[in-house]
């Protein structure tokens, strides 16, 4: 999964927009093909990075998305268009769907894991991965990380405090992690 800061992008990209997406014709219409549906999710996750790990974390969370919410509540969460085919971008989702959506990335890769070979990524190596991932995983407790992924993904990014205390410890723990040298 994105990190924190790339799901509020997006969720802010997709609020600005979501009333931009109306289907008027319905003549496109079909149902989703489930191994299209698998594929186009990991296409989703992996956002273009062909990694061995990214490749293996986006499979997994495919297979563990479909096995958690069924085509029809795909589709009805936006997640799949009424083409069949997975969206370009995550849309604001209910609670229930996002919640199934960040166990579903939880069940593959713990998302401090997946944040900080982001950030060290971001940071050309000059992020010592571990550490940062030590400091996140020992300053919020996973129950509040997940919470703070359920409100960005239903659009409750600036209101919600699990948000700002996840922001506010990825911050922290990035600058105490990265090498000045």
């Amino acid at each position: 999964m994105r990190p924190l800061p790339a799901l509020v992008a997006a969720a802010v990209t997709v609020l600005g927009l979501g009333a931009c997406d109306v289907d008027v014709s319905q003549d496109d219409d079909r149902a989703p093909v489930p191994a299209e549906v698998r594929a186009g999710l990991a296409t989703l996750y992996a956002a273009g990075d062909t990694s061995p790990a990214v490749v293996a974390e986006a499979g997994c969370f495919a297979d563990a998305l479909t096995g958690r919410l069924t085509p029809a509540e795909l589709v009805e969460a936006g997640i799949v268009g009424d083409d069949g085919r997975v969206v370009d971008a995550v849309p604001t989702l209910t609670v229930d769907v996002a919640g199934a959506w960040v166990d579903a990335l939880d069940s593959c890769t713990p998302y401090v894991e997946v944040a900080a070979r982001t950030l060290a990524a971001r940071f050309d190596g000059r992020l010592d991965e571990a550490s940062y991932a030590v400091c996140l995983g020992s300053t919020v407790a996973p129950d509040r990380v997940r919470a703070a992924l359920v409100a960005t993904l239903t659009g409750r990014y600036g209101t919600d405090p699990a948000v700002a205390e996840l922001e506010a410890a990825s911050g922290d723990c990035a600058r105490s992690a990265i090498s000045l040298g």
